[in-house]
Order: structure tokens, then sequence, then C-alpha cells
């Protein structure tokens, strides 16, 4: 009675099939050439296809540490930058091998955990707070542009109003010509911005660089902006000229937080010209 049971001659039949196969497949490839390099062909492939797979994944998660190379090596080129400007600007007769000039400023490295560029009014937020030196109304750049300003400090988190922000304003230069005026962001695009106020007169062209003025205690000077891309005259005696900005904020990940070491005085001397000090 079981054996004539049609699940029982359905599985032997289909457990017949599958052992001939395996033992045709096995013949076939161990006396057909042709047969044994299309299979090994089939499995290169697959290798292959799998060994891509694991070295983008390798490559992706290597990446994080690529960065963190090159944030350590700006911060390292920014701080030598502002080593070689103290010298520069002090008085070589007031040199000393023991006492080196102090530098005007220096720079907290840390990492974006979140930042908006889709607002008129866009922020970031940094992993370092008031624990690590930061303070509120602090610059922040990068390698290629003004970030942002410090407006929020937390023991280990910041606050910045981005760039990208109809309110904010920077003051840039126009490096050929050392002139200089407000460069604001007007709520478009997030890699164009207007420098504004730059006298008629001026003389300029399309690819000019445009960098920080250094007339800002937040900025140092000569940090890179952007290029002039095209200008308009505008109250008959000023040119509005839009710049090409090299950051670009939809990638952006660490960042630099300016310290200004001479802020205090200059808080100090800008009240006691207001009359707050006598």
């Amino acid at each position: 009675m079981w054996g004539k049971s049609p699940v029982i001659k359905f599985l032997s039949t289909l457990l017949l099939f599958l052992t001939l196969e395996v033992i045709s497949i096995s013949f076939i490839s161990s006396e057909s050439i042709f047969q044994q390099a299309k299979i090994s062909g089939v499995v290169i492939k697959l290798k292959s296809v799998m060994d891509g797979l694991a070295s983008g994944v390798k490559y992706y998660f290597g990446l994080q540490n690529v960065n963190e190379m090159l944030v350590r090596e700006n911060l390292r080129l920014l701080r030598e930058n502002e080593r070689l400007k103290a010298f520069t600007y002090t008085d070589v007769d007031s040199l000393s091998l023991k006492t080196p000039p102090s530098e005007d400023f220096s720079y907290i490295p840390a990492k974006i955990i979140a930042n908006s560029t889709n607002k008129l009014h866009n922020y970031l937020i940094l992993n370092k707070g008031r624990v690590h030196g930061v303070r509120k109304d602090m610059g922040v750049i990068s390698a290629v542009g003004v970030v942002g300003v410090i407006s929020a400090v937390s023991d280990k988190y910041s606050y910045v109003i981005s760039f990208l922000n109809i309110n904010q304003s920077v003051s840039a230069m126009i490096k050929s010509s050392g002139t200089f005026g407000p460069m604001i962001w007007e709520g478009r695009r997030s890699d164009y911005a207007m420098l504004k106020e730059i006298p008629y007169h001026i003389d300029f062209m399309v690819g000019d660089t445009v960098v920080t003025s250094g007339f800002s205690s937040m900025f140092p000077p000569d940090v890179p902006l952007g290029t002039i891309r095209k200008s308009s005259v505008t109250k008959g005696s000023y040119n509005n000229i839009q710049v090409k900005l090299f950051q670009n904020f939809n990638s952006l990940h660490y960042v630099n937080i300016v310290v200004n070491n001479n802020k205090d005085e200059l808080d100090f001397i800008q009240r006691g010209s207001n009359g707050s000090v006598r």
C-alpha cells in the first residue's frame, strides 16, 4: 500500500533525478575540457563579483580614516601657517629662541553630527563644546571656506549658524586687488554667494579668487572662499559679484573651530572706544 502512494512515488522520482543530475555534472566537469572551462568561468565570475563587493565595502569604511587623516593634515597646516605669520609680523629684534611669538589664531577640530542645507536659516551641530574650549561667537571654517559662527554651546556640543543663512555675512576680499566687502548667501543655490559693495572702478576678472579679509575677530585672513563668476552694477557705483564657493556644504563632515587668541584684548579696546571703559 505504501509503495503505491503518489507522494512517495514523486519524492522517489525527484531524489533519483537529483542524484543522476549530480553524477552527470561530475562526469561532464571531469571529462570535458570545454565544460570544465565553462563551469570554472561561472565560478570565477561569481568570485570576482563577490570580491568587488567586498572591496567596495572596505573602501567605504576606509574613507573615514582617509578623511580623518586629511583633517589632521589640514589642522597641522593651519597651525604652521599661524606660526609663520607670527614670525613674519613680529619685530626681528624682539624674537627670542626660548619664547616664540604668539599665534593670533588656534583651532579646535570638530566633527559635524547634524547639518541642514535646504532652509533659509541653516545650521550645524558639532561634537565639541565648552569642555573642549569652545565659546559662543567663535568662527567655524573648513580648508576651503567659512562654515559659520558658533551660536550656542553645551558641555559637549555646539550649535552653529551656517553661512547658508540669509542673516549671515562674512568680510571677503578680492585677492588680486585687496578690495573687500560683505559676502552673503541669498538663499538660493548652496554653492553660490554674493560679494557686495565693491566700488565700480575696481578692476577684477572672472576667475579671480575671493578670500576672507581678516577684518573680523572670528576668521583669520586669506581663507579661500571661491572664485568670481559674474557681476552686475547696482546704484550706479557698486558691483555685486557672484562668487562660486569652493565649499560643498552637502559633503561637509569635518571642520575647524577658530580660536582668536587676542579676542579678550580686542573686545576690551572696542568697549573702550565706545566709552564703556576709560
